[in-house]
C-alpha cells in the first residue's frame, strides 16, 4: 500500500453514518459512543450489542438518500456493490469516506485512543494494523500516571491565570 499524506486532527462535534450492522460496525460504534460523537447506523440486520451503543438505528438497506446531512461515512458492510455506489457518490458529493478494511479507498482512519478525559494519545498506524496500533496506545496508557486528570486540571488553571495576565 501506498503512503498518504495524513493529517491527525480532532473533530468538533462531526456527525457519522454508519452503515452495516455487523462485528466491525459494533467496533466503530463502541469508538464514536466513547467519544459522545452522534452518529446513525443504517442495516438491514444489526448485532444486538450495538443497540447498547447506538440509539439512531434504521433497519433497512442503504440507499444513497440516507447519506443526507452527513459528512463522514463508514462502511461496514463489506459489500463492494455499496463501495462502489460510495465512491461514486463521492465524485459528486461533499464527504469523507471510511471503508472499513480497504486502507487504500479511506479519506479518514480510526485512531487508537487513550480513555483519559482531557488527555488523549492517539496511534494510527495510517490503516496498515489496527491491532499493532491499540497494542502501542495500552502500554502508553501504562506509562500516564494514575493522576493524569486532576494534573491536567492543575495545569489548566496555570494557563487561565497566565492568559489573564
Amino acid at each position: 500500500m501506498k503512503n498518504k499524506s495524513t493529517l491527525p486532527v480532532l473533530l468538533t462535534n462531526p456527525k457519522f453514518l454508519i452503515i452495516g450492522g455487523g462485528n466491525v460496525a459494533l467496533q466503530k460504534a463502541k469508538a464514536l459512543k466513547k467519544n459522545n460523537i452522534k452518529f446513525k447506523l443504517i442495516s438491514p440486520i444489526i448485532k444486538n450489542e450495538i443497540y447498547k451503543y447506538c440509539k439512531n438505528i434504521k433497519i433497512k438497506k442503504f440507499k444513497l438518500k440516507d447519506i443526507k446531512n452527513y459528512t463522514y461515512i463508514i462502511n461496514a458492510t463489506g459489500n463492494n456493490k455499496i463501495t462502489k455506489k460510495l465512491l461514486k457518490y463521492k465524485k459528486r458529493n461533499n464527504i469523507l469516506l471510511n471503508i472499513v478494511n480497504d486502507p487504500k479507498l479511506c479519506d479518514f482512519y480510526f485512531m487508537a485512543t487513550t480513555s483519559n478525559k482531557n488527555l488523549q494519545i492517539a496511534i494510527s498506524t495510517n490503516g496498515y494494523s489496527p491491532k499493532l496500533a491499540i497494542k502501542y496506545r495500552d502500554k502508553c496508557q501504562e506509562i500516564l500516571p494514575k493522576n493524569i486528570n486532576k494534573l491536567l486540571k492543575k495545569y489548566y488553571k496555570i494557563r487561565k491565570t497566565n492568559i489573564k495576565k
